[in-house]
């Protein structure tokens, strides 16, 4: 049953690929910067307080144009309904803010990648702990290595590599280590926390979040976790969401899949129901007692971890530092990649799967939303079926990014950048409460048939950029790329 509300004061994936969804894109190309995103009602009002197959929706096309939603709506599950959208104004890294604009798609300017670190094997995610400007290096075969003074030390921080062995073949593995997440105190704390999934041993294909410990040695952790914050049954070997991360409020969140298999068909129902693990957002407290539920979830009981559900494969998520509003990229099936969006605090919002796929209902036939609910369409719908002809047609599974808070690239700030694991755009738009504005498309690489045509150059010798796995934030709010499965570059002026 759903809480009363309550309102949350905040402070301060696995190499998802074409396991990840079914490889039913074709290339696209072109010189058109813009496109309209169908974009749905923000966030639908509630509590105030990501496999084979495809990925959720986002139906574009060229030119511009913007379409704006409503904000508002019911509480999910009967409960009372929460606030309106957050107005965001960008700015940040010293600057004076600037009203937010969603009338206009974001002018990018001109951008750079630049290498941090190259040459890692299965390189999928990359994490500063808070204070410090060392990077520590995600490896989905199970290591984990720190990248320091613009070196990388010799050694693991961490390895579980022993309980990993990750499968070849037509389709990626989408389990292993998958991603890390430091607490706010960790310089006095020393805790971190893991998310994997094993592939052999008694947590063979266990979704599973453990908190481990710093050793007496800062660049080395404790081989063995201290406790297991959560694990899920059993389930497919693909849609194991995988990402964690502590939210402004000091909260661990955590991303799971709905199980696996076409159309949840491995754990039915689950993304719709609440007491399951499966296809949501969970909000613990890692020094609560078990099972780690925080303080002002808007479920009691067994869905208490729960914080938003119906999700298929939310591989990436983020806040914006300024706002603290929430993005979540959920990996769809095989029609249509989506981006979702909810305002600071607000908490059991039902994203729809698998009754909706994007915003589009029925691609799974006869499923239905939880009784009660309100569904909350995603801000940005990408239709990549065979028959799209939109710029976004070879997405095959959207990496959810940030909202660009850094100094750098002062024309970035308040945009949210995004884009897709192999697909040869990336995307940027500016969300202003329940507006969004068109879309900016940016090429991964320049194309001399669109000079135009806004695209990332590459500095220090990096090679063509093709898979994205995360894009991730420093301390400082500047963003990187985890590219190629092997190297973390920077987001730079050209």
């Amino acid at each position: 049953m759903m809480k009363q509300r309550t309102i949350v004061a905040f402070g301060l994936v696995l190499a998802l690929g074409h396991g990840a969804c079914s490889d039913d894109g074709a290339s696209s190309s072109g010189d058109s910067p813009q496109s309209s995103a169908s974009t749905g009602s923000g966030a639908q009002q509630g509590s105030s307080g990501p496999g084979s197959g495809g990925s959720p929706s986002a139906t574009t096309g060229t030119g511009a144009g913007t379409t704006t939603g409503t904000g508002t709506g019911t509480g999910t599950g009967g409960g009372p309904a929460g606030t309106g959208g957050s107005t965001a104004t960008s700015g940040s890294g010293g600057g004076e803010p600037t009203v937010c604009d969603a009338t206009v798609a974001p002018d990018v300017g001109k951008i750079a990648l630049a290498p941090v670190v190259t040459g890692l094997d299965r390189l999928v995610y990359a994490a500063q702990p808070k204070g410090s400007s060392d990077w520590y290096l995600v490896q989905q075969t199970g290591k984990i290595r720190v990248f320091t003074g613009g070196a990388l030390r010799e050694g693991n921080f961490l390895d579980v590599s022993s309980q990993i062995q990750l499968s070849t073949g037509p389709f990626d593995d989408e389990r292993g280590l998958l991603s890390i997440a430091f607490p706010p105190d960790y310089a006095t704390s020393g805790k971190f926390y893991v998310m994997m999934t094993a592939t052999t041993g008694a947590n063979m294909n266990r979704d599973t979040v453990f908190e481990y410990q710093r050793s007496a040695d800062p660049y080395v952790a404790n081989a063995t976790p201290t406790k297991t914050i959560v694990q899920l049954d059993a389930s497919a070997v693909n849609h194991n969401g995988g990402h964690i991360l502590f939210g402004p409020d000091g909260m661990l969140y955590v991303g799971t899949g709905d199980g696996g298999g076409s159309c949840n068909s491995d754990k039915p129902g689950a993304s719709q129901d609440p007491a399951s693990l499966f296809g949501k957002l969970l909000r613990l407290d890692p020094n609560a007692a078990a099972p780690h539920a925080a303080a002002g979830n808007p479920f009691d009981g067994s869905s208490a971890r729960v914080w938003h559900y119906g999700l298929r494969n939310p591989y990436r998520f983020s806040f914006d530092r300024l706002t603290q509003d929430l993005y979540i990229g959920d990996v769809g099936q095989d029609k249509y990649e989506e981006v979702d969006y909810v305002p600071a605090g607000m908490s059991g919002l039902n994203f729809g799967w698998a009754a909706y796929e994007g915003d589009h209902a029925d691609t799974c036939n006869g499923r239905t939303l939880r009784e009660g609910s309100t569904y909350t369409k995603p801000i940005f719908d990408a239709d990549r079926q065979r028959t799209a002809t939109g710029p976004f047609r070879d997405w095959v599974s959207v990496i959810g990014g940030y909202v660009y808070r850094g100094a750098a690239l002062p024309q970035l700030r308040g945009v949210y950048l995004f884009g897709d694991y192999t697909g040869e755009r990336m995307a940027a738009l500016v969300q202003c409460g329940a507006q969004t504005s068109p879309i900016t498309q940016i090429l991964k690489n320049r194309d001399p048939n669109a000079p135009n045509a806004p695209a990332f150059t590459r500095q220090g010798s990096l090679p063509t950029f093709e898979d994205l796995t995360a894009i991730v934030e420093d301390n400082d709010g500047e963003l990187y790329f985890v590219a190629n499965r092997n190297s973390l570059v920077k987001l730079v002026p050209e």
